[in-house]
């Protein structure tokens, strides 16, 4: 019993903040749910056809292999957002990552990605406390991107996932059952096609085994998914650049009768897109729309970057993004930070 009402404890003080993002969908690691970069945030959250800088570890392993075209091709960012606003302020997400090219035509990156949940409060069957307990969610990734032509880049990545949902001690069950682990590989490819000044990239992401807490009844599928996407260059000049980006992302599991398999769930897909101005490549606005009927998201996004570089002599990245929750909770911000060299 006492288990049960830790559970119970953990999921109120997360409802409505997370149980939209993944919960509906049945799957765990909802850390690797959310999508990286304040820019392709504000941009209706896609990015898999455009992301070429180190967050392409997260959006599609095949654009990282055109980082060597770059003029400064080593990249870092970092990237916060909090997930509870006006609710739970110490609930958020940290992502850290390092990419560098290796060779002419490839390109090596490593991420860390952090969700913080915040502090609970464990009860009893009686509903008495007895106790508080830290939460938290982490993945580590290795990617490897290279170009097998000029215009056609490949990737590949491998990633470890651990969560800590509550002490095992605190839960008083012989099988444990407080923390699980997984691992995931990412696929991906991103195709410029110059001629229709369009990139198309295509990734699938979290292809591993089920997140087991306490035994293989109770365990979650990885939040394997598919994405198609498309980045199209609208207008582009010395002074200024207009483009336009979409994606089209589809789960790979699906309910099949008494536990969730390997298959396009098309009913839960989600798309996005956004329009990007620049003011010589150093001053970005970004406007954007997602809809996500099973997040209960269907809203715009916003926001704007600034590249210092032009106007302090350093490669020095800054975003901001506005994005929507479920109906019903506020709005929460993104900020990320970068510099290549």
């Amino acid at each position: 019993m006492k288990r049960i009402s830790i559970a119970a404890t953990l999921a109120v003080a997360l409802s409505g903040v997370l149980a939209a993002q993944a919960l509906a969908s049945g799957a765990g690691a909802i850390s690797l749910t959310f999508p990286i970069g304040a820019r392709y945030n504000a941009l209706g959250e896609a990015g898999t056809a455009l992301s070429q800088d180190v967050t392409a570890i997260w959006w599609n392993p095949g654009g990282l292999a055109f980082l060597p075209q770059r003029a400064e091709p080593h990249d870092v960012q970092i990237m916060q957002s909090s997930l509870a606003a006006g609710l739970a302020d110490d609930i958020a997400l940290y992502w850290a990552g390092y990419a560098t090219p290796m060779g002419r035509h490839g390109a090596l990156g490593f991420a860390l990605t952090y969700l913080d949940m915040g502090e609970q409060q464990g009860t009893d069957e009686n509903g008495d406390p007895t106790g508080t307990f830290d939460s938290y969610e982490f993945a580590f990734s290795a990617t490897y991107g290279v170009q097998v032509s000029r215009t056609l880049g490949v990737g590949l990545g491998v990633k470890y996932f651990r969560d800590k949902l509550a002490p095992d001690a605190s839960i008083q069950d012989p099988r444990g059952g407080g923390s699980g682990d997984s691992f995931g590989v990412d696929l991906g490819m991103l195709w410029k096609v110059p001629k229709i000044r369009s990139n198309i990239g295509l990734a699938v992401s979290n292809l591993g085994p089920d997140i087991t807490h306490v035994d293989q009844d109770q365990s979650d599928p990885m939040p394997r998914k598919a994405t198609l996407g498309i980045a199209f260059s609208m207008y582009s000049s010395e002074a200024m650049g207009l483009l336009m980006v979409g994606d089209y992302l589809v789960p790979l599991y699906k309910w099949k009768g008494d536990d969730y398999g390997f298959g396009l769930e098309t009913d839960q897909a989600v798309y996005g897109g956004g329009v990007e101005w620049n003011y010589l490549r150093s001053l970005f606005v970004r406007f954007g729309y997602k809809n996500d009927d099973t997040g209960d998201i269907k809203d715009s996004t916003w926001g704007f970057g600034v590249d210092l570089d032009r106007w302090v002599g350093q490669p020095i990245l800054f975003d901001f993004a506005s994005v929507p929750q479920a109906e019903g909770l506020d709005r929460v911000n993104r900020l990320s930070l970068g510099y290549r060299w």
